[in-house]
């Protein structure tokens, strides 16, 4: 653990799962009951001052969730205190991970997925709108995590606010909160509006994603052409990402993402819509899912990562322009992508059996090991996404909290460094030069193992111009197995996961797959 952080009496605090501008979230569990696992998000309070946040808001987030979590749709506060310039706060574990880690770009989810975790959603969030009188006003993908059985979380109360006084009243709110992709028009042209009806904008905006895989504007004004054909068009449009969504959907899409916020659906109605009260076949009667493995089959359906020849060419030939997922304009030059050895802690896989490799046609190596070897890979999604056959083969834990965007290779170090090198480059994001002799000195330093895990930060722009911060982490598993993971902290997950696949079959040489 990171030895700037508090202890906290009677928790054992061990690896890193999330992190972010001024928060980093790790796993933990109970000293009297390991079985009892929890979260801990650290906020760093002295950097959220630098972004104008006081203690009293960081703190008051914190108030405001836990008394908003009596829903199992929203993430619980167990506990929480300040210590060393860090708050803590202890919460439920979200077993499942990040939703939109799960959620392939342009492609979106099975419609029965989406209405299964629209209804989650909008059951949360009229819990906080009737009984808490508190608007969430930052509905994004970042903030909606599942749990070990798929069910849907809502999390980080950090922009929520209290909009309903304790007459009945409604307060008027005149600042601009939210992230921009999901926030609603009147936040952005009106000198005051009401939270809670900005929040069923960022529903149907989110609705919108999880249907097509893609955004439908970058921002809800009328310099954003997509936004403006839109207005134009009364919402009726049949082009692009709206022609894959079915006429239902779109009939309630409408009603949600209504520019005039005194003609927009309220959510009590929502609930009376036709899709809403379909009940999907892997629901219970309180809406939870009863089915987990029926959910993931249709949730992970879509998670391929094809390496091709034909996807290499068309990839290669076309470039990293605004269609295949990263922007062609100048690299951030504000962080220069460079190696060095990354004493955070890393999951370790305890392997017996050695890999020996062949290469195969449009693929990295193919798998030649024991049985047992394909076994336990196999229930990682992260590397059975890259498998030629179907279905994916989701292992014992079908929602588990390891992000898909890795994989695992058993290359030598010289070659990994170098393809990684040259694909950076080709995406446009600045790399220091020789990665590899950076790496021979730590090698020379602490030895082989001892260099391991390596961290390479990365600042680049999506498709869209909007800043996309991250990092990759290089493990040592066992022998010459390595573990390539993409980390995001900030910026659009399914914009990452475009720059993640665009590595990947660029690295195709790297990737190890299943026979």
């Amino acid at each position: 653990m990171d030895s700037s952080l508090p202890v906290i009496k009677d928790v054992v605090v061990n690896d890193t799962i999330g992190h972010g501008t001024f928060a980093q979230v790790k796993s933990a569990h109970l000293k009297v009951d390991s079985s009892v696992i929890i979260a801990v998000k650290f906020v760093h309070i002295p950097t959220c001052q630098q972004y104008g946040l006081s203690e009293k808001d960081v703190v008051g987030e914190v108030i405001l969730q836990s008394k908003c979590c009596k829903h199992h749709n929203v993430l619980k506060v167990i506990d929480c205190n300040i210590a060393h310039d860090y708050l803590w706060i202890a919460m439920e574990m979200a077993d499942g991970g990040d939703l939109f880690d799960k959620i392939e770009p342009d492609i979106g989810v099975d419609s029965e997925v989406a209405q299964f975790y629209f209804q989650q959603l909008v059951s949360a969030v009229s819990y906080l709108h009737e009984e808490c009188g508190v608007a969430h006003r930052d509905i994004k993908p970042e903030n909606l995590l599942l749990d070990k059985n798929g069910n849907l979380k809502l999390a980080d109360f950090g922009l929520a606010s209290k909009f309903r006084r304790k007459d009945g009243s409604k307060r008027l709110c005149y600042d601009q909160r939210g992230s921009p992709q999901y926030m609603a028009p009147e936040i952005l042209h009106y000198d005051e509006y009401y939270a809670d009806v900005t929040d069923i904008w960022s529903i149907g905006v989110l609705l919108f994603v999880i249907l097509t895989g893609e955004l439908p504007w970058d921002l809800p004004v009328f310099e954003d052409e997509n936004f403006q054909c839109f207005m134009e068009n009364n919402g009726k449009l049949n082009v692009g990402p709206w022609a894959k969504i079915d006429f239902t959907h779109l009939n309630l899409l409408r009603k949600l993402l209504q520019p005039d916020p005194l003609k927009r659906v309220s959510l009590r109605n929502v609930q009376l819509h036709p899709w809403f009260n379909a009940k999907a076949t892997f629901a219970d009667d309180r809406g939870l899912c009863k089915d987990p493995k029926a959910l993931a089959d249709k949730l992970l359906s879509s998670l391929k990562i094809s390496l091709t020849d034909d996807e290499y060419m068309k990839f290669t030939q076309t470039g990293y322009g605004l269609e295949n997922g990263l922007s062609s304009t100048q690299p951030v030059k504000t962080d220069i992508a460079a190696i060095k050895h990354d004493s955070a802690n890393v999951e370790k896989f305890a392997f017996t059996q050695k890999l020996s490799s062949q290469y195969n046609v449009g693929g990295g190596p193919a798998m030649t090991q024991e049985p047992r070897w394909t076994q336990y890979l196999d229930k990682d999604i992260a590397f059975s996404q890259f498998r030629n056959d179907d279905p994916l083969p989701y292992g014992q834990r079908l929602f588990n909290p390891l992000k898909l965007t890795k994989f695992y290779t058993v290359e030598e170090m010289e070659l990994v460094l170098s393809m990684l090198e040259e694909a950076l480059r080709f995406a446009n994001i600045s790399v220091r030069p020789d990665l590899n002799g950076r790496f021979s000195d730590l090698c020379s330093k602490l030895g082989y193992d001892g260099a391991f895990p390596l961290h390479i930060n990365l600042k680049s722009k999506d498709r869209r111009g909007a800043n996309l911060h991250g990092f990759i982490s290089i493990a040592l598993i066992e022998e010459n197995l390595k573990c390539i993971s993409f980390e995001r902290k900030s910026g659009d997950p399914l914009e990452w996961r475009r720059l993640f696949k665009k590595i990947a079959l660029f690295c195709r040489e790297l990737v190890l797959m299943s026979n």
